[in-house]
């Protein structure tokens, strides 16, 4: 499936995992909607982001027939080299040096910047090692491991608006609360 012309358009949600999710009634929001991995066990979305391979092989087990949207660079590597298949797969492109270990998020971002919106409001970006389908492990007791600092965030969004200078990345009052 081909991206799609979103010129009438302007603005969109990116939805993280993070429990502030709760606060918003996703199913309902008035722009479209832009959500990252596990997402779809709740929640439709316009476009679905993901990239870690055992969450796109769970996604292969629930039958995801949506479109779901990668790194290209991961996207490649998939189709040739891995046990994880779905039925439409379509690569987010961006040259590595740019994009290279980007969260989920991230790229969903540059995908909304891509399809032509100017206002991304993002929700559900809390920080922290909790998330609404991640418990915590041995590997992300706190927020000093396996997590995103604040810094990665004003960084990546530095990179984006770089590329797409028109951009308003808007985040919630719950933005990175974790870290406050």
């Amino acid at each position: 499936m081909a991206l799609q012309s979103t010129k009438n358009i302007r603005r969109c949600y990116v939805i993280g995992n993070g429990s502030s999710r709760q606060h918003y009634d996703i199913d309902h929001l008035p722009w479209p909607t832009f959500g990252c991995n596990q997402i779809y066990k709740d929640h439709s979305v316009d476009y679905l982001c993901a990239q870690d391979k055992d969450v796109l092989h769970q996604m292969q087990q629930d039958g995801v027939t949506q479109t779901v949207y990668l790194p290209a660079m991961k996207l490649r590597n998939y189709q040739h080299n891995s046990w994880t298949q779905l039925p439409s797969m379509q690569p987010v492109a961006l040259g590595n040096d740019i994009m290279a270990s980007w969260l989920t998020g991230e790229i969903a971002m540059v995908l909304a910047a891509q399809l032509g919106f100017d206002r991304i409001k993002l929700i559900g970006f809390d920080g922290g090692p909790d998330s609404w389908y991640r418990g915590r492990t041995s590997t992300n007791q706190s927020l000093e491991v396996c997590q995103s600092r604040p810094e990665r965030y004003k960084n990546s969004f530095a990179k984006i608006k770089k590329i797409y200078p028109h951009i308003i990345i808007e985040p919630d009052e719950y933005f990175l609360q974790a870290y406050k």
